[in-house]
């Protein structure tokens, strides 16, 4: 059966996306001003899908620890990598074909992309992947870090701060004077756990520690104006407050939203299909959409150099709404059957496929 999905989270999703593709798009250089500075923050926008994710899988994990009580691993992991490895690897194929073909870039294919190291080792094309390799990382580590935290009486919220704090004063400590903002301090998964750990810290409070719940959902609703007013704020910060502090702020701004609305009644809009159908391909859009921009501007902008800018701007936006939504329909979604026939979820009785796939 479908999961019932939850309209807050769907409008967070289709919130999370919408940042990420203007400033892939060049929004900047089409806005100007004020929308122009904030176009060229989009980045804010996968730091609320962290949060999600942490949310989300954090979610998963406390649910079948209290009806199971305990995890089943490889049904956990494989559950996991086949919601998000098969269309990774369609994705990385297709990015890569299309460089051959739209570029004279010769290279080699890099197979460091199949390790999901390229966050550590580099980025020579595809370099949204980052948080793809953050997000596998954060998958495979999870249910151990958590298990042996269990172990520990109040081991669940020491181990997740220590993890966020880490990464807080890892670019603290390391980042030095006027890096650029694009570092590893960016990209790699150490230095960009905040808001995974948190998500899953507050999935923790709303699963585990329900009596705690009302006075972090009041919290939530009290600071979530003031974060998000924080996260407006993004495209003035001076570049080193930007590279050592603004990723904490921004996940702890997103974490405050997240617990205001995820169990509230539906926002306004929330509900809406279109709504719906951005957060449903929301993945497949994330994948896509820089190689989707990159076409258009070689295939249609430099054939068309007279056209004005902002027109070229919408039919990239155009572009890349048809392609993830053919990408859902035609990789994400026959993923999405293959995990449900190989990894169903967990019921009293095993898989004989998993057990035969794993």
């Amino acid at each position: 059966a479908p999961v019932r999905r939850i309209a807050n989270l769907d409008l967070l999703r289709a919130a999370a996306i919408v940042p990420v593709v203007l400033a892939n798009a060049g929004a900047e250089g089409v806005f100007t001003g004020t929308l122009g500075h904030l176009a060229d923050s989009g980045w804010v926008g996968v730091d609320l899908f962290f949060v999600l994710s942490g949310w989300l899988i954090g979610g998963l994990y406390w649910r079948e620890r209290e009806r199971h009580g305990s995890i089943d691993l490889k049904r956990f992991w494989a559950r996991r990598w086949l919601r998000t490895i098969p269309p990774y690897l369609v994705a990385l194929v297709a990015v890569y074909s299309a460089r051959a073909v739209l570029t004279s870039n010769a290279d080699p294919f890099d197979w460091r992309y199949l390790a999901f190291v390229q966050n550590y080792t580099g980025l020579p094309y595809w370099a949204v992947s980052w948080s793809l390799c953050v997000e596998e990382h954060f998958y495979l580590a999870l249910p151990l870090v958590l298990g042996l935290a269990l172990r520990l009486r109040g081991g669940v919220p020491v181990v997740l701060g220590l993890a966020a704090l880490g990464s807080f004063l890892a670019r603290v400590l390391t980042v030095p004077d006027g890096a650029s903002p694009w570092g590893l301090h960016y990209t790699a998964t150490h230095m960009r756990l905040e808001g995974l750990a948190l998500g899953v810290a507050a999935a923790w409070v709303y699963h585990c520690r329900p009596a705690l719940w009302p006075a972090l959902r009041r919290a939530g609703r009290v600071l979530a104006l003031p974060g998000l007013a924080f996260v407006a704020a993004v495209p003035w910060l001076p570049l080193d407050v930007l590279n050592r502090f603004a990723y904490t702020g921004v996940d702890l701004a997103f974490v405050a939203v997240l617990v205001a609305v995820a169990d509230r009644r539906p926002l306004p809009l929330a509900s809406s299909r279109a709504v719906r159908a951005v957060a449903l391909t929301s993945y497949s859009v994330y994948m896509t959409q820089a190689t989707s921009f990159d076409a258009y501007r070689r295939l249609v902008g430099e054939a068309l150099p007279g056209i004005p800018e902002p027109i070229h701007f919408a039919g990239g936006l155009v572009l890349v709404g048809v392609v993830g939504a053919v990408f859902y329909a035609t990789v994400e979604r026959p993923s999405l059957w293959l995990r449900r026939r190989l990894a169903p979820r967990r019921s009293g009785r095993p898989s004989p496929a998993l057990v035969a796939a794993v």
